[in-house]
């Protein structure tokens, strides 16, 4: 009989792990099953090289967790299970022992295995690959017996083994191809100094050396290298790469090219069916380009993120790749990619264990190597390049092992709320932000803040001139009166009986429509389509250096659901949906389901900034369209008007206890880092967990801008259209935005245009 699983996660390693924890973390229900190919419980490949190495592990020392932890949480695990095919169509998992199983969403993180050298002998005794624990334990075996090895490959993962093997007394010879070793990292100073802290502990280096021969009847005996010299060895380690274990996938319909295809959300060209992991071929948001990474940190975050799209969440996978690398008493790091940089700056020394190098293009950093620097140096540069943040103004200063890294707000948030004709405010806003050259990275939008981010989004070099336009063609010429409290109250009247000829119409004047009882909204919002599509060029928004979100709220649901402009395919629906206040505008409907503007749950969307993109080392500027404190309303029309201010007013939760919890757990782990042996205490310290929970970064800045209402002056009401409104809403917003920036320091540029 063929089981159902509701989530199916395909892998024993860190990616289908941390799956299945965001799963059931993040309430999922369903039953979930982990399919392995091997023996064992699901355990962590980074110690393999050197703690399992060093000496014989106990097992659960090695696992990430242990048998009860899948039993309390209900799943179920399938060990020793190899993977036969897909059936995408009918969604069912073939496997060689259990038969079929069928699934609702399925996970494929079946990682890597390593490259084979196809070369005469290599099928003799005593060749390793170290992938599994059972190869390191062989290794082990076998090392102990052994006075001689040649390991094959000078990566990370080689350089690991040989500097571990020498500490065991073996003989070591290390060769490399290429013309260095790491070669990957294009940093002739740092190979230089690994090769010689590796020929000081006794291994002989070799490079643009390569093994064409192993020879030996039956059991190796030498290595035949390309240049002619035969290394007697007692075994050899083949570190020469891995490549994806995809081959099940063939025929299946799902896209596979170095690994799976996956889209921003890791979901492959099926819906429903995601990959994450060394095997994820993802489009990579931080480096507009597609890559594969092999490295356990990724493992865990994308298995935590497709998890989450699983459910449904639509978050896009923007992390910094790491790698770190342990060699004795010796830990690096490695963040970002250095596929394209024309610049390199230094700091510290590499004699002295302690340097950074910083890899920029157009003053924006696009990678770092760190060893043996501040954890919260790592994490700033980590944000950094994660944020795309322009360094010109002080890229020299970077050299300088005293100025703080960390000090640098690495993103420019700007949050715009919604409140109809008081959008007019945040356009004389963002044109004081752009004469103090602040450009924002992200905009969050919300209602008319959504249409306001749009245009912004997708004008980022003329964004003042893009919203003046915008306003102009959206106000109204409307009656006047003997004052000016007569003039607003009169103008919203006839906004609200007339409509805007360029953003709604009352359905009163449209006799075509059903009758009064059968409406679903009092107005039409056709006008705005033409007028959006005027000003925002949608297919360019996934490209642009201004990251949008806009949030609506379900309907049906009433859950809060964010749209990002990096993740999601932008739409003219996505921006009204934000706008569709009921019961004045209709819901709009997006792929079957249907939203209202997100305003009625929140109008202040820093929090579910803080979520996506981090809650440190921002500058934040938040237009508040609707002040919190104001006088008692002393009639009817002004009842309404701080009804409204009170709704729609910015709320952020202070989380303060979790703060106090997160500074109790620092001051611990500073304690236990200070009783453990010296080499453990470094290597640790590289660890990227580490490095994000101990470093320090630049304080989250809020600037905010607030619409207050000065004394004497009508209220100001939100569906008054008319351009003599409109044009004192942009003043207002000017002039409070200048004083609010006033005596702040010069902010960065914003993105480079070219990274």
């Amino acid at each position: 009989m063929q089981r159902h699983f509701d989530f199916v996660l395909l892998g024993g390693g860190q990616a289908s792990v941390s799956a299945a924890e965001t799963l059931r973390a993040e309430g999922a229900t369903g039953s979930i099953l982990l399919i392995t190919d091997e023996e064992c419980l699901p355990y962590g490949h980074t110690y393999l090289p050197k703690q399992v190495l060093l000496g014989p592990h106990p097992e659960k020392s090695l696992l990430i967790h242990s048998e009860a932890y899948y039993g309390e949480r209900a799943i179920e695990l399938m060990p020793k299970t190899r993977v036969t095919g897909i059936d995408t169509s009918t969604r069912v998992v073939r496997t060689e022992r259990f038969g079929s199983v069928h699934f609702g969403k399925l996970l494929i993180a079946t990682g890597t295995r390593p490259r084979r050298l196809a070369v005469s002998g290599a099928d003799l005794r005593g060749i390793h690959y170290l992938h599994t624990s059972l190869d390191a334990s062989a290794l082990r075996e076998s090392a102990a017996g052994a006075e001689r090895v040649v390991i094959i490959g000078g990566g990370f993962l080689g350089i690991e083994v040989a500097t571990t093997l020498a500490r065991l007394g073996l003989r070591v010879v290390l060769l490399e191809q290429r013309e260095r070793l790491l070669s990957q990292l294009r940093a002739e100073d740092v190979s230089s100094f690994l090769t010689g802290y590796c020929q000081a502990r006794g291994i002989d280096v070799r490079i643009r050396e390569a093994a064409v021969a192993f020879q030996g009847e039956g059991s190796l005996q030498a290595v035949l290298t390309q240049s002619g010299e035969s290394l007697p060895c007692d075994l050899v380690v083949v570190a020469a790469g891995v490549e994806p274990a995809i081959e099940f996938l063939q025929h299946s319909g799902i896209e596979i090219s170095d690994g799976v295809m996956v889209d921003q959300r890791l979901e492959t060209n099926v819906p429903g069916i995601f990959a994450a992991g060394d095997i994820a071929n993802y489009p990579d948001i931080v480096f507009r380009e597609r890559r594969r990474v092999e490295h356990w940190d990724n493992a865990v975050k994308q298995g935590r993120l497709a998890a989450r799209n699983m459910l449904g969440q639509r978050l896009a996978y923007e992390e910094v790749s790491y790698f770190f690398c342990n060699m004795l008493d010796l830990s690096f790091n490695f963040l970002g990619s250095v596929k394209s940089f024309d610049h390199c700056i230094s700091r510290g020394s590499l004699e002295d264990g302690s340097f950074a190098l910083f890899y920029l293009k157009n003053d924006v950093l696009r990678a770092c190597f760190s060893m043996g620097r501040p954890a919260s140096e790592t994490l700033a540069a980590e944000l950094l390049i994660r944020h795309g943040t322009n360094l010109s103004a002080i890229k020299g200063k970077l050299s300088d092992t005293a100025f703080p890294l960390d000090s640098i707000p690495s993103q420019t948030v700007l949050i715009l709320q919604g409140g109809g004709a008081l959008g007019a405010f945040e356009c004389g806003v963002v044109k004081a932000l752009d004469e103090a050259s602040i450009r924002p990275d992200v905009i969050a939008g919300v209602s008319i803040g959504a249409f306001n981010g749009a245009i912004i989004a997708s004008n980022p070099d003329n964004a003042s001139a893009a919203l003046e336009g915008f306003w102009r063609e959206l106000s109204l010429a409307t009656p006047e009166a003997p004052t000016e409290t007569w003039r607003r109250a009169l103008s919203s009247w006839w906004t609200m009986w007339i409509g805007s000829p360029k953003f709604f119409l009352p359905n009163w004047w449209q006799p075509w429509l059903p009758p009064p009882w059968h409406w679903k909204s009092l107005y039409d919002t056709s006008p705005a389509r033409a007028l959006l599509e005027k000003y925002v060029d949608f297919g360019t928004l996934k490209d642009s250096p201004i990251r949008l979100f806009v949030s609506t709220v379900n309907v049906e649901t009433a859950a809060l659901d964010v749209f990002d402009s990096y993740a999601d395919n932008l739409t003219i629906d996505h921006i009204l949906a934000s706008g569709s206040l009921p019961p004045a505008f209709p819901w709009t409907a997006i792929r079957g389901k249907y939203y209202w503007d997100a305003g009625i749950v929140s109008n202040s969307p820093l929090e579910f900034i803080n979520e996506r993109c981090g809650e440190i080392s921002k500058r934040v500027f938040i237009v508040d369209l609707f002040p919190n404190e104001q006088p008692l309303p002393e009639n009817l029309a002004e009842v309404m008007v701080r009804r409204d201010e009170i709704v729609y007013a910015e709320r952020i939760r202070n989380e303060l206890r979790a703060r106090e919890r997160i500074g109790d757990l620092r001051s611990l782990v500073t304690e236990i880092m200070e009783n453990i042996d010296p080499e453990t205490c470094e290597r640790l310290r590289q660890r990227p967990s580490f490095i994000r929970l101990m470093g320090n970064a630049a304080p989250t800045t809020i600037t905010r801008i607030i619409n207050q209402v000065k004394e004497g002056d009508p209220q100001y009401i939100n569906g008054d259209f008319s351009w003599q409104t409109v044009e004192r809403h942009k003043k207002v917003g000017f002039e409070t935005a200048k004083k609010a920036l006033a005596g702040q320091s010069t902010p960065k540029q914003g993105k480079s245009g070219s990274q």
